[in-house]
């Protein structure tokens, strides 16, 4: 109910025959911006909006209707309406505010905060992301952190002061040693359920147990998301990667190696058949020599081909060997990809050197698809398009081709005049 005092001032401003607590009610839904230009209405609608109740939720998300730019001023703003209330604070759609600003906020109004989303682009520091929980210890705090491995540990566990901790993207780098990946592998299942993205940078997998081990506790901890930058995973590990995507969790996958990480034999069958039957959406293998071994490259882009569920596929920097007759051999086994009835959308090939005589099979096969919207490919080196190649194959290919809504061709020098008109086709779609 309203003080006697709103109720008197409020009385002064003319709303019909509206029941003030209705009005209340409608005030309270309006976002947070309009909420606080609300105030300077009257002074009726100031003691309304005077009052904490209006000021429990302060919500940033990007469906919350907010229309100004979330700053440090108008965040502060809104809290001090509050005046100790404050239950709910969500930033997910805010870009701009820093740690700093949370850090001071939190400190502010932690003794009543009880549910905290950070921004999704926001990376915390764990001995921030301490300093938090101990500002607002009832406080479920949900957050992307970035850390060393021996740092994530205590907040995986949810070790005191954490204990309400929700990590929902975590980015780990500083491995010391196998034993550092071992401890991240054993304490990721503390964590189950509640971490969306994993991204895992320079950790030592060359060993197939350990990688095996750490691939075990990600698929225990239900990640739907995982990355894996410069971890020189071997073949080695491609049972442990069929298990993850056995799980059924996983929504993208995202390698990049610099090491071979395919090699034909059982592993890999076994690899190609739950990729297959897995509903996986983006899978990204950068890096990875995937053409060093053609029977390799041919058995898992096979499996690939009329994927139901895969709409984006990275290949780069998987150069292919200097001789033509290898370069169309790959371009040949990328044609299942495109021809197939499948969901993918995106195919990128950069730097992947397959020249003329492999991106001809490609082209060939462009026409007779009829879901791919993005083909991505940049030459390599001195590899060059020649004008004869972008004028025969290039040119009438995207022509006849209606689903492609993007083509790029990263060409040194002057760009050749036959795949600025391909490009101006495809732009014409959009």
């Amino acid at each position: 109910m309203l003080s006697h005092f709103a109720l008197t001032l409020a009385q002064e401003t003319q709303f019909g025959d509206l029941p003030w607590d209705f009005v209340a009610l409608v005030l309270m839904r309006l976002p947070v911006d309009a909420r606080l230009r609300a105030r300077e209405v009257s002074r009726g609608w100031r003691a309304l909006l005077n009052q904490p109740r209006f000021w429990l939720v302060l919500d940033f998300s990007r469906g919350s209707g907010v229309v100004a730019r979330l700053t440090r001023a108008l965040l502060f703003a809104a809290g001090e309406r509050a005046r100790g209330h404050l239950h709910t604070l969500d930033l997910t759609g805010d870009e701009d505010l820093g740690a700093e600003d949370l850090k001071q906020f939190v400190a502010a109004h932690g003794q009543s905060l009880r549910s905290l989303t950070a921004s999704e682009g926001l990376k915390l520091k764990a001995k921030l992301v301490t300093r938090l929980c101990r500002s607002a210890l009832l406080c479920t705090l949900r957050c992307y952190v970035g850390c060393s491995a021996a740092g994530a540990l205590p907040l995986l566990r949810c070790e005191d002061p954490c204990a309400l901790l929700h990590v929902f993207k975590l980015s780990v780098v500083n491995f010391d040693n196998h034993q550092a990946v071992l401890d991240l592998a054993a304490a990721l299942p503390s964590h189950s359920g509640k971490i969306k993205i994993l991204d895992v940078n320079d950790a030592p997998l060359e060993n197939g147990v350990v990688a095996g081990a750490l691939l075990r506790g990600i698929a225990e901890a239900r990640v739907s998301n995982v990355t894996f930058l410069n971890c020189h995973l071997s073949p080695a590990s491609l049972p442990g990667l069929t298990r993850l995507l056995q799980d059924g969790c996983l929504e993208t996958l995202s390698i990049t190696n610099r090491e071979t990480l395919f090699e034909a034999g059982p592993d890999l069958t076994a690899f190609c058949h739950a990729l297959r039957s897995s509903t996986l959406q983006v899978l990204i293998l950068n890096w990875c020599r995937l053409w060093r071994d053609r029977a390799a490259a041919g058995e898992l882009l096979t499996s690939l081909g009329g994927h139901q569920t895969l709409r984006e596929l990275s290949l780069r920097r998987n150069q292919v060997n200097d001789t033509d007759d290898a370069r169309r051999a790959a371009g040949e086994q990328l044609v299942s990809l495109i021809m197939h009835d499948s969901a993918l959308q995106k195919l990128d090939l950069q730097h992947s050197s397959l020249g003329e005589a492999g991106l001809a099979p490609i082209f060939e096969a462009l026409p007779r698809s009829s879901t791919l919207k993005e083909l991505l490919y940049s030459v390599f080196y001195n590899e060059t398009i020649s004008r004869v190649f972008a004028y025969d194959a290039i040119l009438p290919a995207v022509r006849a081709n209606s689903s492609l809504r993007k083509l790029n061709f990263g060409v040194s020098g002057e760009t050749l005049p036959e795949l600025a008109e391909a490009r101006r086709i495809v732009a014409a779609r959009t």
